[in-house]
């Protein structure tokens, strides 16, 4: 667990960092996106203002498109723009540029659109509790048995939600795109985690138009935790338009209430659970879970949400008899797509509350019940996959010990029989599969490049974006450390789809468990091939031997076969582990959670840069505290907020004093950290609120309107 210091701190610190809006050109023309301000209907006419002449600008709608008007996407339904018919608000109608950006913003604020408007689902419930909303694809897990309930066995039945949450990314969405004539290729620089999605999406876009899409990263890119996945293969996909069109460079900046108002948020889910508990042995001996979520107006990357949230939504409890259905459903509003936790924290927002609500019926402590229904080892996952270690019960009884949950439960009762604000704590699990799903990385095939100079400087060609998590600090010292090089001698180069092999994308808890595991292994291998002890050493004696270059592609484990049809097999080779414990005080006149205290034990394996995994993990933390907190979107249908005045993010005031501890750390491989930190902290928040009142709250997030409602109830 070295601290190697990230590699970009300094120049971030002094400014000297480039950024996305920091890159200009010559000539460049400013670029923004009109879209509709319809949640559904159809375009009857664009009414632009009459006190600018049109010449200036650059349009482009869908009749401009040279290729085809689909986004390059698991299910290709969205078009780039509309055409007709708009299918939610926010949806791109056309691409418009200008020389000045000011009036470029100003022109489309007075552009008028007329529309024949149609019947809409904007709100959350409106859309998941129709069961003929659904797109009608369903995924589903079968791990039952021919077995009865018991009369004698306890019954629960409830329906658990949660919203939207907003990436709340540093950086807003953005993108330069250079048509060069001559050469006949589009380069596209870009604020994004995937840049051979880009790539993919640009060449849809421009099909026969152009020779070559090369996608490169700036420098920074600030921030991304999912909402840089997807969309911006639809962004630059217009940017690159524009500047085919004029001939020019474009850049294309969203504004923050734009990217609030129409980029892919966190879906909302319905989770209704179905369980029956044998209340002599207090073992959850059968379980059905319908898991449904909110697309959007297009499915786009949902079914890969769906599969990840099906997976993850027993939470880490071994239940005989289990049936999980997974849906997607259909509202006015912009595609919903990834987010850090990918479906799962969905999933354990649900189990984790349904789990204390068992508990108290049987009048049983809520870590007791946990510890009673646990994975054990020779458990199996409802995909049949078996279990095959107890890390999670190691997280759990860390968690325990280290927050001192069973006296403060004590405690916290005596306190609550004479004040009037509550004491309360709760606990929750938490797990996340390592990689892309099943045969994911199968189909993936990602490849690593090497080279290694006359001066013995080792540069790392991945296509894996560092967004700020200290992935390219992380992946280089992963690499030099392995064969003892110097750090300063070893680089991970900016991601650039012309001199860089697909080694994947950016997502998926993949980047450290593939990626950087694969690279561990190539510094062997690169050592063992060329018979060195010291790199430096070598390359002094074997000068005319470099430059060299290296390839190697990720070889998944022969072992993990998953069925996607039936869901059946190994879903992933390994997990990741977590519990976490939260205190909270409850005020009563203000009906407002004050968080005191957050303990957490991970098992994320080999921790590799312990600084970097201590941000991981805060960071995770503290977005699934706000997710059972303070953030959803306030307004009741459609209701995305104008910026974050009105979108409740948490403030330094609002941080619980947080205890982090990682643990087998002897592992011999680095597992996912980057998103198992958000999996778990909601329901614990939950958790204690019901500890300190004794009710429960089924829909998240728990702010003061919705905790009032319940204590009047």
């Amino acid at each position: 667990m070295k601290c190697v210091t990230k590699f970009d701190a300094r120049p971030k610190l002094d400014g000297s960092w480039k950024f996305i809006d920091d890159y200009t050109y010559d000539d460049i023309l400013h670029g923004q996106l009109l879209y509709s301000t319809c949640h559904h209907g159809y375009i009857k006419k664009i009414n632009f203002p009459k006190n600018y002449n049109l010449s200036e600008f650059t349009m482009v709608s869908p009749k401009d498109i040279p290729g085809h008007n689909i986004v390059p996407e698991p299910v290709c339904d969205q078009p780039f723009m509309a055409d007709k018919e708009v299918m939610h608000y926010g949806q791109v109608i056309m691409g418009i540029a200008h020389p000045d950006r000011k009036v470029l913003l100003k022109f489309i604020k007075e552009t008028e659109i007329e529309y024949e408007e149609l019947p809409a689902i904007t709100g959350m419930k409106e859309c998941l509790d129709n069961e003929e909303n659904h797109f009608g694809k369903e995924t589903t897990i079968d791990h039952t048995t021919d077995k009865e309930p018991d009369a004698n066995w306890l019954y629960n039945h409830n329906v658990y939600y949660t919203p939207h949450q907003e990436q709340a990314y540093l950086e807003p969405q953005g993108v330069i795109s250079v048509y060069d004539s001559k050469a006949n290729n589009m380069f596209v620089r870009i604020t994004a985690q995937c840049p051979f999605f880009v790539k993919h999406g640009v060449e849809a876009m421009m099909g026969n138009a152009v020779d070559e899409v090369i996608v490169e990263s700036p420098q920074g890119i600030g921030g991304a935790f999912g909402g840089k996945e997807d969309f911006p293969s639809l962004f630059a996909g217009i940017c690159s338009l524009l500047s085919y069109k004029s001939r020019k460079p474009v850049k294309m900046i969203l504004e923050r209430t734009d990217d609030i108002q129409i980029t892919t948020k966190r879906h909302p889910s319905r989770v209704e659970l179905e369980t029956w508990t044998d209340p002599t042995t207090k073992k959850i001996k059968r379980c059905r879970i319908d898991y449904r979520i909110d697309a959007g107006a297009y499915q786009t990357l949902s079914p890969v949400v769906l599969a990840r949230g099906v997976l993850h939504s027993i939470s880490g409890y071994s239940v005989p008899d289990t049936f999980i259905r997974g849906r997607m459903f259909r509202s006015n509003t912009p595609s919903n797509g990834a987010f850090r936790g990918f479906g799962a924290p969905q999933a354990f927002a649900a189990m984790e509350a349904h789990v204390d609500r068992i508990a108290a019926e049987l009048n049983v402590d809520p870590y007791e019940f946990r510890k009673i229904n646990l994975f054990r080892i020779g458990d199996e996952f409802p995909t049949t996959q078996k279990v095959v270690e107890e890390n999670l019960s190691d997280c759990l009884e860390r968690v325990i010990q280290n927050s001192d949950y069973h006296k403060k439960v004590k405690e916290f009762a005596k306190w609550n029989e004479t004040h009037k604000d509550k004491k309360g704590i709760g606990i929750s699990i938490g797990y996340h599969g390592g990689g892309y799903t099943g045969n994911g990385e199968k189909v993936l095939d990602s490849e690593v490049k090497v080279t290694i100079d006359k001066d013995a400087i080792v540069k790392i060609f991945v296509a894996n974006t560092d967004m700020g998590q200290g992935a390219h600090t992380t992946l280089a010292q992963m690499f030099f450390e392995a064969i003892g090089h110097p750090r300063k001698k070893c680089w991970v180069q900016l991601p650039n789809t012309s001199k860089t092999p697909d080694s994947g994308p950016t997502v998926a808890s993949r980047t450290i468990y593939i990626i950087g595991n694969l690279l561990r292994k190539f510094a062997f291998q690169i050592k063992d091939e060329l018979g060195f002890e010291n790199l430096e050493d070598y390359v002094n004696t074997h000068k005319e031997e470099f430059p060299q270059e290296f390839r190697k592609n990720f070889v998944p484990d022969a072992s993990v076969i998953f069925d996607e049809d039936t869901n059946v097999g190994i879903a992933y080779k390994d997990y990741s582990w977590a519990a976490c414990a939260t205190e909270i005080l409850f005020h009563a006149e203000t009906y407002r959670i004050e968080l005191k205290k957050s303990w957490n034990v991970l098992d994320v394996g080999k921790v590799v840069n312990y600084k970097i995994a201590m941000g991981q993990a805060e960071g995770g933390i503290l977005q699934g505290l706000a997710y059972g907190t303070s953030e959803f979107f306030y307004k009741p249908g459609f209701g995305r907020m104008h910026g974050f005045t009105d979108y409740a993010l948490p403030t330094t005031l609002d941080l619980p004093e947080m205890d982090i501890e990682f643990i087998h750390t002897n592992s011999e491989i680095a597992k996912g950290l980057g998103e198992i930190p958000m999996d778990f902290p909601a329901p614990s928040v939950r958790n204690a609120f019901h500890n300190a009142t004794g009710i429960f709250i089924d829909e998240y997030p728990l702010i003061p309107e919705r905790l009032l409602k319940a204590l009047e109830k």
